[in-house]
């Protein structure tokens, strides 16, 4: 009884200036995800977030275990992973991103992990608790630069074999020579030259 009554009531919430906002209660699926996060990973603050998902940062050195227990315990039952995508912090290294979907009960968390460092950034491989990890795992890889450590075939999956570095860091530098653009103008007259050759 006193649990319903305080998830009803407004939640207090320190807002951007330091002062005390009332924000909407949570909606039942969010409620169930905090309070399923506060029961079995007790050590964890688990933030509602406006657009409908719960966010959740972990260490890297915790995350394998910590993504086995949101999959297997039956208050939390994060049997999806939908997406896995990286972020370039610069001086802070990189942030791994996962989001988790409970599809039976449409809930939602969004994790989050730190990889710091720019030279070798890592975090564990989730493809062991999650197989459909396995692509996006190797995409954040080839195009960030973050290494899985523990995933069955880390290779390039968008880019050449041969491509050096990783495109989507904000220090990565193109060092190909630049290619001449090809407009509509330009395409035809390089085909009609072309057919007037043969």
């Amino acid at each position: 009884m006193a649990d319903e009554r305080s998830n009803q009531e407004n939640v207090e919430a320190t807002g951007a200036n330091g002062e005390v906002e009332k924000q909407a209660p949570l909606s039942p699926l969010m409620q169930s995800v905090v309070d399923g996060i506060k029961a079995v990973l007790p050590e964890y603050e688990p933030i509602p977030r406006s657009d409908g998902w719960v966010e959740l940062h972990v260490p890297r050195e915790k995350w394998l275990e910590v993504a086995r227990t949101l999959r297997d315990d039956a208050r939390l039952n994060f049997n999806y992973l939908s997406m896995v995508s990286a972020v370039d912090y610069m001086d802070k290294g990189f942030q791994v991103v996962y989001h988790l979907l409970d599809l039976m009960a449409n809930r939602k968390l969004v994790v989050k992990v730190d990889a710091p460092g720019r030279e070798d950034p890592w975090v564990p491989s989730v493809t062991s608790v999650w197989p459909t990890a396995d692509f996006h795992e190797r995409e954040a890889w080839d195009l960030m630069g973050v290494r899985f450590d523990g995933h069955p075939n880390l290779r390039r999956i968008l880019m050449r074999e041969d491509w050096v570095g990783h495109p989507l860091r904000k220090d990565y530098v193109d060092e190909r020579p630049p290619r001449e653009r090809v407009t509509r103008e330009t395409y035809y007259r390089l085909h009609a030259s072309r057919r007037e050759e043969r």
